[in-house]
């Protein structure tokens, strides 16, 4: 068995030493030759990887070329990084089903495969995922896309929210959300105003039987595949103490549900996949059945 390796080195923060056991236990468990990139090659030396040449720019574009690079060549594409590395892996539309290991800041994202997983109980699964659209570029999404001046992100080993503007050019400043203009459109209802954050979020089936999900929940409960909550504070954020939220409440949410129709939002702000920036302006989102495949101990319906 071939196996293709993708590690995002920042991310969390940045590599050490029990990461990088925790890869190469993972690739050992896996068994089979490791094919990887030049830098990532040098860590898993023990491994004797096979090494991928691709011109190294310090970008998400590093993830996406390398996933290009060694689709169908290799049986499986083995991901460590976090949510948003997932994020550019399920980008470059590989045939090739991924394993995804989180390692970076959140970790959420439905599509993570624990470390502890039994090699011989993985199945390939079709993961449902958010296609954004800005300009001509499209990124995959499987937590949510969000509209909002700040993103989390670890500095000095701590997870805070930094500012999504100077985080696009390589710096991460710690700061607090601040308040747009948005419109969005879901066929002929229009949510509009000024807002601390917009999500877009694949309907999940643990918003049921829990009001204080808001309309989300209604939405999980009639099988819509994704909502829409326009949130009247940003609340993308580590730093807040219970006097600061009880001075910015009461929190007003406005949602809309989908499943198929393409959404448009026009915003002023940021707007972020899965915790990576990607732009402003005008973009469209859309819900895909079957974004990519990846390996689960078992099969997650959402």
């Amino acid at each position: 068995m071939r196996v293709g390796v993708v590690v995002n080195p920042t991310a969390g923060g940045g590599l050490n030493q029990e990461k990088v056991e925790l890869i190469v236990s993972t690739l050992k468990k896996l068994g089979g030759e490791v094919w990887t990139s030049g830098n990532t090659a040098k860590i898993l030396e023990v491994l004797n990887p096979r090494t991928v040449e691709i011109p190294l720019k310090g970008t998400r574009d590093d993830t996406v070329d390398l996933v290009k690079k060694i689709d169908r060549v290799v049986d499986l594409i083995a991901v460590f990084g976090g949510d948003g590395t997932v994020s550019d892996a399920a980008s470059a539309r590989p045939e090739s089903p991924l394993l995804c290991i989180g390692i970076g800041t959140t970790n959420v994202s439905p599509v993570l495969c624990p470390p502890d997983f039994d090699p011989d109980e993985l199945k390939s699964c079709d993961m449902r995922g958010l296609k954004l659209k800005i300009g001509n570029e499209e990124r995959i999404a499987f937590n949510d896309v969000v509209v909002g001046s700040t993103i989390l992100a670890t500095v000095g080993n701590k997870r805070v929210q930094v500012d999504a503007r100077k985080f696009m050019m390589g710096e991460r400043a710690v700061a607090l959300p601040r308040k747009f203009r948005a419109r969005v459109e879901v066929g002929e209802r229009i949510v509009e105003g000024e807002f601390g954050n917009v999500f877009f979020s694949l309907s999940d089936r643990r918003f049921l039987g829990k009001g204080t999900a808001g309309g989300a929940s209604l939405s999980a409960f009639l099988n819509f595949k994704a909502v829409v909550a326009c949130v009247s504070e940003g609340i993308v954020v580590s730093t807040y103490t219970k006097d600061d939220l009880r001075k910015i409440e009461p929190i007003v949410t406005q949602t809309m549900s989908f499943d198929d129709e393409t959404v448009r939002v026009w915003a002023d702000e940021i707007i972020s996949c899965d915790g990576n920036p990607v732009g402003e302006g005008y973009a469209e989102i859309e819900v895909l059945d079957r974004a990519v495949k990846v390996l689960l101990p078992k099969c997650y319906k959402f």
